[in-house]
């Protein structure tokens, strides 16, 4: 594998610049790449804010302490510097799911949309194990994939004003978890009972890029059981 992307670099804003890589063939590798980047950048003096994507990542800088020609120079070696590889992931999570009913609103009708039943549907998101590809959109929200091409939808036209902790749901190419209670148009397939925010740990979300999860489909019954253990 190639240790460099091909990529772009553009001003963003005026404090800041946007790195897009080009013609990925390889999502997981992808998105570990930017996440390396980015956790490289953090670390550099000036650099205020360092966010990664699934194919891009965004550095902000405070221009009384570094100027913003320098912090391009070093994206630009970070880009160059870091290896395209995929490791084997640190943390492991089986994630118990309660698919559909009042636990995925959307399960059914994305079935239909895909042309499966819900039974199919469920046994297809849970046939394999994903890759936290990034980080984002909401404190701890998990992007993780790829999914398989069946079950590839686009969001909800009207996003949700609030979706629950703990609910499933996929987006394009994406499966994801909600951590917490938040806004939301993914298309919601099922919920976890498990916790995945703790206010008091050191790193209070589960989830970090490179992790693997897989999920296991269980009852209604089942979920309750977990969720009331966990009070």
């Amino acid at each position: 594998m190639s240790s460099v992307f091909r990529h772009s670099i553009a001003p963003y804003g005026e404090r800041g610049w946007i790195a897009r890589l080009h013609d990925v063939d390889d999502e997981i590798a992808a998105a570990l790449y930017v996440n390396a980047v980015a956790d490289a950048l953090r670390m550099r003096a000036g650099v205020t804010d360092s966010v990664a994507g699934v194919d891009s990542l965004v550095i902000r800088v405070d221009p009384a302490l570094a100027a913003l020609a320098a912090t391009y120079d070093w994206l630009t070696e970070a880009l160059r510097s870091t290896p395209a590889t995929v490791p084997a992931p640190k943390n492991k999570f089986e994630i118990p799911v309660c698919y559909g009913g009042e636990y995925g609103a959307d399960l059914d009708d994305l079935g239909k949309r895909a042309s499966l039943s819900s039974e199919q549907l469920i046994a297809i998101h849970t046939a394999r194990p994903y890759r936290v590809l990034t980080v984002g959109f909401a404190p701890g929200f998990a992007y993780l994939g790829p999914l398989d091409e069946a079950l590839r939808m686009s969001r909800l036209e009207t996003p949700r004003p609030r979706v629950a902790a703990g609910s499933v749901g996929v987006a394009g190419g994406m499966t994801g978890v909600y951590p917490l209670a938040s806004p939301g148009g993914w298309r919601i397939i099922g919920r976890t009972p498990v916790k995945l925010f703790h206010s008091k740990a050191g790193d209070p979300f589960k989830f970090s890029p490179g992790d693997e999860v897989r999920f296991i489909p269980i009852s209604a019954e089942k979920f309750e059981k977990i969720a009331d253990a966990q009070q």
